[in-house]
């Protein structure tokens, strides 16, 4: 039977979960994800999960922080910003969820930012990934290899 082997092209289903039992991820059979061994488009720790397993066979994964695609939480990605600059444009809440301009190398970027506090006229805004420092549970089902 086939296994899964370096330079492969695998077919999988899978459900990702937070240690809290949290869904942040589905991918179902009708529109399975295709994975590239030795590929960049999925972390390395999924990759050396998938080394060996036959189609059918579903297999737990746990990603750490440091492994996977979010990384660990980064301070240096927190920002404090005076309320005033908002000019009463949004209400401020802890846990809403922002589209920020962020400039990077003289090109204007939006990106999604989370207020994670509001304290004394201060508002911090938290631009980590939702998934950065969290452990990743996977569970993946190969479907499909396609020998490379």
């Amino acid at each position: 039977m086939k296994q899964v082997e370096a330079n492969d092209t695998v077919t999988v289903t899978l459900i990702g979960t937070l240690d809290n039992g949290t869904v942040f991820e589905t991918v179902e059979e009708s529109a399975p994800r295709v994975i590239t061994m030795g590929g960049k488009d999925t972390p390395k720790a999924i990759q050396r999960s998938l080394r060996g397993m036959q189609i059918g066979e579903m297999r737990k994964i746990r990603i750490e922080p440091e492994e996977g695609e979010y990384g660990i939480r980064r301070g240096d990605l927190l920002q404090i910003i005076p309320q005033e600059k908002f000019n009463n444009k949004i209400e401020a809440k802890v846990g809403l969820t922002l589209s920020m301009n962020v400039e990077q190398d003289g090109i204007t970027h939006q990106v999604p930012a989370t207020i994670v506090e509001i304290k004394n006229e201060n508002i911090t805004i938290d631009y980590n990934h939702p998934l950065a420092g969290h452990p990743l549970n996977y569970e993946v089902t190969v479907i499909e290899i396609a020998k490379g």
